[in-house]
């Protein structure tokens, strides 16, 4: 594509001070001549600055970060990946103090920015819904993808009626962030599981997430960036790999890959039906050539299949989608113009 003609909008590029996807989407967007503005939400009161005032019903003023002034009114997109929340100390605050004065900081930042009326990627409400994974399972099936039949609950009889009815067996699977961070700061990753029946009784305990197994010959993660779908077969050559492929990074090999129209068509309907610009999916496909929707990710990673696949060409559809150089969704799924 040609270089996008400057127009004095501004991409605002919001993520935590190490991103390497921060860092190559800010990149691309310079090489197409369009201005960036870079920084964390944890950035303020250190180099970032907001002053706004509602006039008329919408937010104006300015936002400045390192010395940059950059309108509210000329914001053209926002790229939100994963910023770090504001923290707000002062000398004599307590814990509960600098909570809260961190979760007003927070609000009013990001509110501010979140009403800008502009292409979000993706706006934080739009994310937070997204990630809600008994959402996503309900919608999936609407929007026609397979999905394995899936349990969520608190009783183990009713656990063990959901595995008398899966063929392969069931597994267990987070519903919210797939790791836990020990108190030392060790990271303890929680991948897909195999269960059996001695464990359902452990199901009380709380609420557990349940699906049928399926027995992948291959997975597929596929990426939405606005009405284009960059895909890639993930193959794993461990049986842990098999089961979940985060398990066993080094035994991965990946290939480019383009989704059938019937996976293609329901997975756009399904993340654009939840106002989403850019997400990332997880597919798993069986012996039998049978696709089946798993996860849903509005804020997926993806750099380290770049680095895999130099020419995947995510980073420079995210730059031309915040740049408006290519086609988005509407937030019902619909083309919008840009």
């Amino acid at each position: 594509m040609s270089p996008v003609q400057a127009d004095g909008g501004t991409v605002l590029v919001i993520t935590a001070r190490d991103s390497d996807t921060g860092d190559a989407v800010t990149l691309a967007l310079q090489d197409l001549g369009v201005r960036a503005v870079r920084f964390d939400l944890a950035d303020l009161g250190r180099t970032v600055s907001l002053s706004a005032r509602c006039d008329g019903g919408q937010w104006q003023g300015s936002l400045t970060v390192r010395s940059r002034v950059t309108k509210l009114r000329d914001v053209r997109s926002v790229f939100w990946c994963h910023p770090t929340p504001p923290r707000v100390w002062v000398d004599g605050m307590t814990q509960a103090q600098t909570q809260w004065a961190s979760q007003e900081a927070l609000a009013g930042l990001a509110g501010v920015l979140g009403t800008l009326d502009c292409l979000h990627v993706n706006h934080p409400s739009d994310t937070r819904r997204a990630q809600v994974k008994a959402g996503v399972v309900a919608a999936a099936e609407r929007a026609g993808l397979t999905v394995p039949p899936t349990w969520i609950g608190s009783i183990p009889s009713g656990a063990r009626r959901f595995n008398l009815g899966a063929v392969d067996g069931i597994v267990t699977k987070t519903l919210t962030t797939p790791q836990i961070t020990e108190d030392d700061h060790h990271v303890r990753p929680l991948y897909t599981t195999l269960v059996v029946d001695s464990d359902l009784d452990a199901v009380a305990t709380g609420v557990t997430h349940l699906q049928h197994r399926v027995l992948t010959d291959y997975a597929v993660r596929a990426h939405t960036i606005g009405t284009r779908t960059v895909a890639v077969r993930i193959d794993a050559h461990t049986t842990a790999g098999r089961a979940d492929w985060r398990a066993t990074p080094e035994s991965l090999t990946y290939t480019p890959v383009t989704l059938p129209a019937a996976v293609e068509d329901p997975l756009n309907a399904l993340v654009h039906g939840y106002g989403l610009s850019y997400a990332v999916s997880d597919l798993l496909v069986d012996s039998h050539d049978r696709w089946h929707f798993v996860d849903l990710n509005p804020a997926g990673q993806y750099r380290w299949l770049e680095n895999e696949l130099p020419d995947l060409g995510i980073t420079q559809a995210l730059a031309h989608l915040l740049a408006g150089d290519s086609e988005r969704p509407g937030r019902n799924g619909l083309t919008a113009a840009t």
